[in-house]
């Protein structure tokens, strides 16, 4: 369906690292383009540039920029540029600051929509709150999670909306390619210290001989102390460290299940990938991994910070590949019903008309 009628939309996203948020952002990128609508994706570059340079929307690659009001105003002078230059109808950010810097430079009303994928700190929310009251016409969380925790610090509930993002249909048509002699857990994430990789090594320590193996996918900053620890636990045999990859529907088709024992969440997106290849997860029962995991249908939910009961369920699973691929049939189901991309642009279509008519 074609029904941008070459709408100027400026998407604004802080970084193309490769995480689940950017990820997120090129597929609507791309969807939105196909649409019909004049998309432009606003950046700084990273891993992920080109998929988005592929993505079908025009990408402009800006200066990094500071946290700093110095920062956030060169950023807000770069963005005011933009808008007057291309004449935007509607801006629409993925992160908080980008909206603060695009209000901040607006010299004509354009609305802007913000979606809030995860706070990494606690702290930030009362801030956040703040800023987004100042700059957002509308919010969108993508967990009711984070929705809750802005109504804590006073966003107003009016203004806000859950819409979970959507899947390339790519995620949907994974075809499975396992091999049945061995049981094979996938973390797709970023090694960044937040997703619980310490943990999990220290789970598959537990096992002299686990039934099982762990494919940790992604780069970043903790990959060498990662490994160091590995090593250390002597694991390195039974855990592989793949790095940053591209075609992550291929990882999924060669796994059994996924494993993210993350210290703090909204709605990660690799969980509700492994769901629309037919995967079931472990997972930590943290922010909002419970509004995806059903637990004993879908997936296992685990303590934060619990190696022990991280390891028995990665087991439990592991010696019973009957019921992980019944589980993973289950999740499908899920996927299917909640996170199909045309789904998704539907509802978002209709949240930018109504911002627009009522600008």
């Amino acid at each position: 369906m074609v029904s941008g009628n070459g709408m100027r939309i400026l998407l604004i996203t802080p970084e193309l690292i490769a995480g689940g948020a950017e990820r997120d952002t090129i597929a609507l990128a791309g969807g939105l383009a196909r649409r019909g609508y004049d998309v432009t994706l606003a950046c700084h570059g990273g891993p992920l540039s080109p998929e988005a340079r592929g993505s079908g929307a025009e990408v402009v690659e800006l200066r990094a920029h500071s946290r700093t009001p110095w920062g956030i105003e060169r950023l807000s002078r770069t963005l005011a540029g933009l808008v007057t230059q291309r004449r935007y109808d509607l801006i629409h950010t993925q992160a908080v600051l980008p909206a603060v810097a695009a209000r901040w430079g607006q010299h004509r009303r354009v609305p802007i929509l913000v979606t809030v994928h995860n706070l990494h700190r606690r702290w930030s929310y009362p801030l956040a709150a703040r800023l987004l009251r100042w700059s957002a016409d509308r919010v969108m969380f993508v967990s009711d999670y984070e929705r809750r925790n802005f109504r804590l610090w006073g966003f107003p509930d009016n203004r806000a909306l859950t819409v979970q993002t959507g899947l390339p249909d790519i995620f949907f048509q994974v075809e499975p390619k396992r091999n049945e002699s061995r049981f094979t857990f996938l973390i797709p994430a970023r090694l960044d210290g937040k997703k619980g990789h310490d943990d999990l090594l220290r789970a598959v320590a537990l096992w002299k001989k686990p039934p099982f193996e762990v494919w940790i996918a992604g780069d970043g900053p903790a990959r060498r102390r990662l490994e160091r620890l590995a090593e250390r636990l002597g694991v390195s045999r039974r855990v592989m460290f793949l790095g940053f990859s591209r075609n992550i529907p291929d990882l999924l088709s060669r796994a059994d299940a996924l494993v993210l024992p993350s210290l703090r969440e909204s709605l990660p997106l690799s969980l509700r990938e492994g769901f629309a290849a037919g995967l079931p997860a472990i997972a930590t029962a943290v922010g909002g991994i419970g509004e995806l995991i059903e637990h004993g249908r879908t997936g296992y939910l685990v303590p934060r910070r619990n190696p022990e009961a991280l390891a028995r369920a990665m087991n439990y699973l592991a010696v019973r590949p009957r019921l992980a691929r019944s589980m993973g049939r289950a999740a499908k189901l899920v996927a299917l019903r909640r996170w199909k991309l045309e789904r998704y642009l539907d509802r978002l279509e209709g949240v930018y008309r109504e911002l627009l008519e009522g600008c």
